[in-house]
């Protein structure tokens, strides 16, 4: 499942990892609270076996962000790493 499937109407969830499920979601949210276009997102993937989730872009310039699993953190803190990756990797 990708984050462009979910901009156009995707459910989250399946066989999705809990991490990934939430990534995808902050990914969102925090695009357009950034002023950026969802469908910017290519897709956000926890490859198998992986200690994190990648979030890849549609234009291939920009470099993909690997979001690690976090360790205890709660869910404010890995929105805030989320937050400063795509605020960083796009010059927001």
């Amino acid at each position: 499942m990708t984050c462009r499937g979910l901009v156009r109407g995707w459910q989250l969830g399946g066989s999705m990892t809990s991490f990934e499920e939430r990534v995808k979601r902050i990914v969102l949210e925090t695009m357009e609270e950034l002023g950026r276009k969802p469908e910017e997102i290519q897709d956000v993937i926890e490859p198998p076996g992986a200690e994190y989730c990648l979030i890849r872009f549609e234009d291939s310039k920009i470099e993909p962000i690997e979001i690690p699993k976090p360790l205890g953190a709660g869910e404010s803190q890995e929105k805030d790493e989320i937050r400063r990756a795509l605020s960083y990797r796009l010059r927001v």
